[in-house]
């Protein structure tokens, strides 16, 4: 009888073996796996602070546009502003940043009455003091871009790289 005990033993030895190998792969596994969410994650957020980027500089065109289309009279087309995507993108990858936005926000709305009134004073025919105001709404709007593009550079340079 304590022959055939003995022959069971490379049996559980090589079943233990496999069970620890298994169990050592499945960890391997799920590190790589969190490795690799990560790295996505990251190289998401880089393309979506890629996109923030841009749709600000989109919305600083479209406002410009804007300016020339309305107050200026240039045949410019009328388009939706790019101002939501820029929330949108903030409020969902980057709420951090919300704060600046909404001083970006604000300061471009001063930028917007300052259109409305230029637009006002050109149909009125009033073009001697068409430009009056200007620099005073868009350098509070110029600062607040540059607080927020700074903000998302000092980001970049931290978190992504």
């Amino acid at each position: 009888m304590a022959a055939s005990d003995t022959s069971l033993w490379p049996v559980v030895v090589g079943g233990l073996l496999t069970l620890a190998g298994t169990a050592a792969g499945s960890v391997v596994t799920i590190i790589r796996d969190v490795a690799q969410h990560r790295r996505d994650a990251k190289k998401r957020r880089a393309d979506k602070l890629e996109e923030l980027v841009a749709a600000i500089f989109d919305f600083n065109h479209w406002l410009e546009c804007e300016r020339k289309r309305k107050v200026y009279g240039e045949d410019i087309p009328a388009t939706m502003t790019p101002f939501a995507k820029v929330q949108s993108i903030t409020s969902i990858y980057f709420p951090r940043f919300s704060n600046l936005v909404t001083e970006l926000d604000l300061a471009a709305s001063k930028i917007e009455i300052w259109i409305a009134k230029g637009a006002h004073k050109r149909l009125n025919k009033d073009v001697a003091g068409l430009n009056d105001g200007w620099v005073e709404a868009y350098e509070p709007y110029v600062e607040k871009r540059e607080d927020l593009l700074s903000a998302l550079g000092k980001y970049a340079r931290e978190e992504l790289q």
